[in-house]
C-alpha cells in the first residue's frame, strides 16, 4: 500500500545483476593486476604503463561501486519496507519523526531524510508535515475501529495497544482498517506462538546456531593463515639464503627473479584474501550474537499471552545487560530476520514489542474476491454485487 512493489522488485533483479558483474570484475581485475605486478616485480613503473593495468584497475574501481551501490540498495529497501509495514500497521494517519527514529534506532534527521527520499523513489501515499510544530509523516486518511473478538466489545485505540480488553480481560483483539479506498484488518494470532518458540524465529536457527561458529573458524583459521603467509613471503622476498635455497631446490625456477615474481603473486593475493575474510569475520560475529539473541526471545515471546510487551521489560541476554543494548540486539535480530512475527512500535511514548501481529487483506465472503475500494461502511463486492454490511464501522 505504501510501498512501490513493481519498481522496487526491478531494483531487486538489478541488485542481483550489479552483483554478479561486480564480483566477476573484481576476481578478474585483481588476478591481472596482481600477475602484473609480480612479472614486473623489479620496475613497477613498467607495471603500472603496461596495456591492462589501467583496463584493469578501472574495472576494479567500477566493480568496488557497484557492490557498494548494491549492499546500500538493499539496506534502503529493507527501510523501506519496514517503514511501510509500520505505517500499515499505524490506526492514527499520524506518525511522529521521534516515534519512528526510536523504534528505528536512527536519528530523527536520518528518519526525515530516508523519508524524503523514499517519498521519491520507494513509497507513495504519505506526506511529511508540521503539525503544531511536531514535525510527523501524515498518511493517507483513515477510519479503523478496534474490537475483542471474544465479548464483541468496541474498544480505543489506546486501550487497543495495550493488547488487554478492559471488559473481558481478552487479548484476542482486532483493527479493522480503511485508506485509500482499501480495507484490511489486524489481528493477533497469540494462540499459533504461545508456548511455540519456532513461531517466532526464524525456520533455520537452530541450525545456524551450530553452523555460524563453524563458519567462524574456518574464516578465521584462513584470515590469519593468509596474514601470516603474507608476512612470511614479504620476508622471503630478499632474503637471499631462501632464494638460493628454493633455486637449488630441483624445482622449475631458472633466476632469482622468477622465484621473486612468484613470491609477488603469492604477497598480493595473500593480502587481498585477509582483507576480504576480516569483514567477514566481523559478520559472522554479528549474526552470531543476534542468532542467539533471536532464540532468547522466541522462548520469552512464547511464554507471554498479551500481544505486546514493553520493550523496557525485555530480560533476554544478561538480565544485567544495559537495556538500551538489549534492544539494539533484539532490533538486529528483527532486521536480520532470525526473529518473525515480532515488530518493534511507539505507542502513547512507550516503545513496545508487537507479537503475532497479522495484516490480512479482507476478502467477499461470496466469492473470495479482495475488498478494494471501499469508501462507506457498506461494500457492495464489484465482482458478485454481494453487499458486504459493516465493512468498518464510524467512532
Amino acid at each position: 500500500m505504501y510501498l512501490k512493489d513493481k519498481l522496487i522488485k526491478s531494483l531487486k533483479i538489478k541488485n542481483i545483476i550489479f552483483m554478479i558483474i561486480g564480483v566477476f570484475n573484481v576476481i578478474v581485475s585483481v588476478s591481472i593486476i596482481a600477475s602484473l605486478v609480480s612479472y614486473y616485480s623489479d620496475n613497477l613503473e613498467t607495471a603500472l604503463h603496461a596495456k591492462a593495468m589501467p583496463s584493469s584497475i578501472a574495472y576494479l574501481i567500477i566493480s568496488i561501486i557497484l557492490i557498494t551501490i548494491v549492499c546500500i540498495s538493499r539496506s534502503l529497501i529493507g527501510d523501506a519496507s519496514f517503514y511501510s509495514s509500520y505505517f500499515e500497521g499505524n490506526l492514527d494517519g499520524y506518525i511522529k519523526y521521534s516515534d519512528l527514529a526510536d523504534v528505528m534506532g536512527k536519528s530523527e534527521k536520518r528518519v526525515k531524510t530516508q523519508l524524503n527520499f523514499f517519498r521519491k523513489i520507494y513509497m507513495k501515499n504519505y506526506e511529511l508535515k508540521s503539525i503544531d510544530g511536531v514535525e510527523q509523516v501524515v498518511l493517507n486518511s483513515k477510519k479503523c475501529t478496534c474490537q475483542c473478538n471474544n465479548c464483541g466489545a468496541l474498544i480505543e485505540k489506546k486501550v487497543y495497544f495495550t493488547g488487554i480488553c478492559p471488559y473481558c480481560r481478552s487479548s484476542d483483539l482486532f483493527a479493522k482498517v480503511l485508506t485509500d479506498n482499501r480495507f484490511y484488518s489486524i489481528e493477533n494470532n497469540m494462540s499459533d506462538g504461545l508456548k511455540k518458540p519456532e513461531f517466532y524465529s526464524s525456520g533455520h536457527l537452530s541450525t545456524r546456531k551450530k553452523l555460524f561458529p563453524l563458519f567462524l573458524c574456518l574464516a578465521l583459521a584462513i584470515t590469519i593463515i593468509s596474514i601470516m603467509a603474507c608476512l612470511d613471503n614479504i620476508t622471503n622476498y630478499n632474503d637471499k639464503d631462501y632464494l638460493r635455497k628454493v633455486l637449488l631446490s630441483g624445482e622449475s625456477y631458472s633466476s632469482y627473479e622468477l622465484i621473486k615474481k612468484e613470491i609477488m603473486e603469492s604477497i598480493i593475493w595473500d593480502f587481498v584474501i585477509a582483507v576480504v575474510f576480516t569483514p567477514i569475520v566481523y559478520s559472522i560475529c554479528k549474526k552470531i550474537k543476534y542468532v542467539f539473541v533471536a532464540d532468547d526471545c522466541s522462548k520469552y515471546f512464547s511464554e507471554t499471552e498479551t500481544p505486546f510487551i514493553n520493550a523496557e521489560d525485555l530480560t533476554v541476554i544478561n538480565k544485567k545487560s544495559d537495556k538500551k543494548r538489549i534492544i539494539k540486539s533484539v532490533r538486529g535480530a528483527i532486521r536480520k530476520r532470525y526473529l518473525k512475527n515480532c515488530t518493534f512500535e511507539k505507542h502513547s511514548g512507550v516503545l513496545k514489542i508487537a507479537l503475532a501481529k497479522k495484516i490480512v487483506k479482507d476478502k467477499c465472503p461470496s466469492c473470495g474476491a479482495g475488498i478494494v475500494g471501499a469508501v462507506d461502511e457498506h461494500y457492495k463486492c464489484e465482482y458478485c454485487g454481494n453487499i458486504i454490511m459493516d465493512v468498518i464501522r464510524k467512532k
